[in-house]
């Protein structure tokens, strides 16, 4: 319900503050006094499209705050968490600035927010019915919903709606998986013959590193063999090798030692040098011994790393890539295999779906077409009570044929969604011989606030908006006609909150709370106020709806025995 308003710089309002009765509040006043302004100052925080006009004059900005207790809308509540509100103490505090440059800052619970999100929650909020957009009633694709939830159908079309996104996901997946298939239907000659090639080669890992050494070995096999063999000769070989020079050296300081015993140390210095010269000699004889120029292996090895490095340039940079990406397209080739397995067992599934929302949306279709006639019928009734008795209403509910959807067994094909092959539209004629039309059609702004509020009375348990404005509901009637639209906003406000402007102390007389505004003027400019009325200034307000600016003794007594009846 909404508990205050506070509006600053709006119209004729320069900063005003109202509180709120959770159940009748009453809005009166002169015309033009600025009933209609504090409600567009409410649509404007509830999300509605902003005018610069509607700044005062002299003023940069507009703000409005307006403060709801949302203890029992558990479908607010939900829309908060998924938007990662807080909400303390159930309450809910949604506030708007608009500077001249249309400039809106949006906020929820003081955490900025955009103007669409401000828009989506404000409609679960509040209903506006009469001269305003924001009119919850009047969007066709909800009709269907205030449909199904009159004739108890809630938990059927919940149901419905989840095998219905259970069939589009299974059709969804199906799609994927006939494309999938098609695909690898195409590439897999290619695959096979790029696993085969790749197979057919025997790849091992850094076996190319191991080639390319190889093979720059073997192309300077030669300059190899005649370096090595000159070293051999230099060091062992030859006449007068360095062994043969070193030997000599050894034996002629033996020699000496014998005089001087400290060149024994130099002694075994050279026989360590000699016994060094004759590893490296033996080294490099087994070198030579294994070493040999073969052309013939010279060109396979040459022809391997060729086939390797085409095979990289066709599958990856290196072995590893290439024998992954083997891997890969192998598993391709398994997936066909099973691939036509998963098909058809999609197929199964898909089709015990939609034979089961063939079921299903046939026999929705028919309690709806039932049950709309006890709709009409109480819809009417309340329209006749509230004085529209040449009023109409009717369901229109209707197919539409799409090549796309599920085909019936009428060989016809719907279009169909998670509410069925229904669509549903609320309609309404209020003069005979005049066709019906859709309610958002409907001209005259007291007509449209009777229609809501005979829907309302019937929808009232139906929806989770605590929170309904009546702007002149009253409009064209009287009499007796005002006692029952009065009589039937008391009804609804049992189970949400009712915001009435009126002009008729009929309606007036049956408030909880009741609201004055006024317009008053002060050094040469305008103001709006409003504020509650007590008892007794309640009793003159009424007096004054049922007389007029001059207050009669007459209407006095009248305004005390309407209250005191009220009791």
């Amino acid at each position: 319900m909404l508990a205050q308003l506070h509006i600053s710089n709006f119209a004729l309002i320069k900063d005003l503050k109202i509180e709120f009765h959770k159940r009748l509040n009453i809005l009166t006043g002169e015309t033009g006094a600025g009933k209609s302004i504090i409600i567009e100052a409410l649509s404007l925080v509830l999300g509605e499209r902003a005018d610069i006009d509607d700044i005062r004059t002299g003023s940069k900005n507009v703000n409005v705050e307006a403060v709801f207790n949302v203890g029992k809308n558990e479908g607010i509540r939900k829309m908060l968490a998924e938007l990662s509100i807080e909400s303390e103490d159930n309450q809910l505090i949604l506030r708007r600035t608009v500077n001249q440059n249309r400039q809106s800052r949006n906020f929820i619970n003081d955490k900025p927010v955009t103007l669409r999100v401000l828009k989506m929650v404000g409609n679960e909020l509040v209903d506006i019915h009469g001269q305003h957009e924001h009119q919850n009633l009047l969007n066709a694709d909800k009709h269907i919903e205030y449909l199904d939830n009159f004739l108890g159908l809630k938990e059927k079309t919940e149901s419905f709606g989840t095998n219905f996104k259970l069939y589009l996901d299974k059709r969804k997946t199906l799609d994927e998986v006939n494309k999938e298939k098609k695909q690898l239907n195409e590439k897999e000659e290619l695959y096979r013959f790029q696993v085969k090639e790749i197979n057919d080669t025997d790849l091992k890992l850094n076996e190319d590193d191991k080639l390319e050494k190889k093979q720059h070995i073997m192309e300077n096999s030669e300059k190899l063999i005649e370096t090595v063999n000159n070293a051999f000769r230099i060091l062992y070989e030859d006449e007068n090798s360095v062994l043969e020079m070193v030997n000599r050296l050894k034996a002629n300081i033996e020699s000496l030692s014998k005089i001087d015993s400290n060149l024994q140390k130099s002694t075994e210095q050279l026989n360590s040098i000699i016994f060094g010269i004759e590893d490296v000699s033996s080294t490099f004889s087994s070198y030579l011994s294994k070493m040999e120029f073969d052309p013939d292996e010279l060109d396979l090895t040459t022809k391997r790393l060729d086939l390797i490095n085409t095979l990289k340039i066709k599958y990856g940079k290196t072995i590893e890539e290439i024998l992954s990406y083997r891997d890969e397209k192998q598993k391709e080739i398994n997936r066909i295999k099973n691939i036509e397995i998963e098909t058809l067992n999609i197929e199964k599934e898909t089709r015990v779906l939609e034979e089961e929302l063939l079921r299903d949306s046939i026999q929705l279709s028919e309690v709806r077409n039932k049950g709309k006639i006890e709709l009409e019928k109480r819809v009417n009734h309340e329209l006749a009570e509230l004085g529209m008795r040449t009023s109409r209403f009717f369901v229109d509910i209707k197919r539409v044929d799409n090549e796309r959807g599920i085909q019936f067994q009428s060989n016809k094909k719907y279009r169909i969604t998670e509410k069925g092959i229904d669509l549903a539209e609320f309609l309404i004629t209020t003069n005979p011989g005049v066709p019906a039309m859709v309610l958002k059609k409907v001209v005259s702004g007291g007509e449209l606030s009777r229609i809501m509020l005979a829907l309302k009375s019937i929808f009232a348990t139906l929806d989770n908006i605590h929170c309904m404005i009546f702007d002149e509901a009253d409009s064209g009637i009287g009499g007796a006609q005002a006692e029952a639209v009065g009589d039937k906003m008391k009804q609804v406000s049992l189970t949400r909150q009712v915001i009435a402007l009126t002009h008729l102390h009929q309606i007036a007389s049956k408030g909880d709370w009741h609201i004055r505004v006024q317009k008053k003027e002060q050094n040469g400019k305008t103001y709006t106020y409003a504020r509650a009325l007590t008892k007794k200034e309640r009793v003159t307000e009424i007096a004054r709806l049922i007389s007029g600016e001059e207050l009669t003794e007459t209407a006095m007594k009248h305004a005390r025995k309407i209250l005191s009846e009220k009791k």
